[in-house]
């Protein structure tokens, strides 16, 4: 994509993505992939999540309990699609 593009399809979408300039920044790729979601309901009670250095935007994960508190291992990145 050019800067253009970028910036437009950026743009066309802020009011879903509601993204901050550095966001907009760091998220300014020649690749973007956007994924929009509707009816998700929130979990309650809410999962601790346990950031891991490795943990970046996105994971594909076999099951939750590989992120959540007390459950969580290192994160096997073999096991990842990207």
């Amino acid at each position: 994509m050019s800067d253009d593009e970028i910036i437009s399809v950026i743009d066309e979408n802020q009011s879903k993505l509601n993204l901050s300039e550095k966001q907009k920044e760091r998220w300014h790729k020649k690749c973007l992939c956007l994924v929009e979601f509707k009816d998700i309901s929130e979990i309650i009670p809410p999962l601790a999540f346990d950031h891991q250095g490795n943990m970046d935007d996105w994971l594909i994960l076999e099951k939750i309990d590989d992120v959540v508190v007390g459950t969580s291992i290192p994160y096997n990145y073999e096991k990842s699609r990207f």
